[in-house]
């Protein structure tokens, strides 16, 4: 009965060989120095959050706009809201979710009724202690409606003369109200700091009420004043 050959490199008893080896490898590579692969993972995450939290990143974050507006200026409508971009690290851009940044301006009682305001990322500010930076703002400008007519406050000045014949002492008079309200365009009103009395005599004494007459003349028919009379008394003042 012949030999049996023996098994040639390739055959497939070589390649079962083969295969068992490469098969130890791969388990040895998974089961052998588990400390250090782990500690190098661990390292490697670690490695990963501390570049990521300080690698600047870019939020868009709303913003309040808070003008402070002359006491004569009314809004018309709802502002429209704003956004800003702004980069910087995670743990700075958290802090704006609960503390926005803001853009404050001054607009004074000389503004127009319709008034474009233009913004700049340099128009927004941020928060204190929050180390980041604006790279937009939108939109780029805003518009601002108030409204035109506007009503205001104003003391009344007295025109009223007195006769002064016989007099038991001094009289002053005394005006019931001592303010009215006027009411017009806007830029009219904010122009009249007090209305006065039409020029008038009283005889004195006298203890009635009479009711005279705001001046008027001058102010225009877009003006209203309320009311348009004041009730006035003659008070005699004590004798120093």
């Amino acid at each position: 009965m012949a030999d049996a050959k023996p098994a040639r490199p390739g055959s497939a008893g070589g390649g079962g060989a083969g295969a068992s080896s490469l098969q130890r490898r791969v388990i040895a590579a998974f089961t052998q120095h588990l400390l250090l692969k782990g500690t190098a993972v661990f390292l490697a995450v670690v490695l990963w959050f501390v570049v990521n939290a300080k690698e600047p990143q870019v939020m868009i974050v709303p913003v309040r706009f808070t003008p402070e507006l002359d006491s004569s200026l009314v809004l018309r409508e709802t502002l429209p809201p704003l956004q800003a971009i702004v980069a910087g690290s995670p743990k700075e851009l958290i802090k704006l979710s609960t503390n926005p940044p803001i853009v404050h301006r001054q607009i004074t009682a000389d503004a127009p009724d319709t008034l474009v305001i233009d913004l700049r990322p340099g128009d927004v500010a941020l928060p204190e202690g929050v180390d980041a930076v604006v790279r937009d703002i939108e939109p780029h400008s805003l518009t601002l409606r108030f409204e035109s007519t506007w009503t205001h406050k104003v003391p009344v000045r007295s025109m009223i003369e007195i006769a002064t014949e016989a007099l038991p002492g001094p009289i002053a008079t005394q005006l019931q109200p001592d303010s009215v309200m006027v009411t017009g365009p806007r830029h009219l009103v904010m122009r009249i700091p007090s209305v006065r009395t039409v020029k008038t005599t009283i005889a004195a004494p006298d203890s009635l009420p009479h009711l005279i007459d705001i001046d008027t003349v001058g102010l225009g028919n877009r003006i209203r004043i309320k009311p348009g009379q004041v009730k006035v008394l003659l008070v005699p003042l004590p004798h120093i």
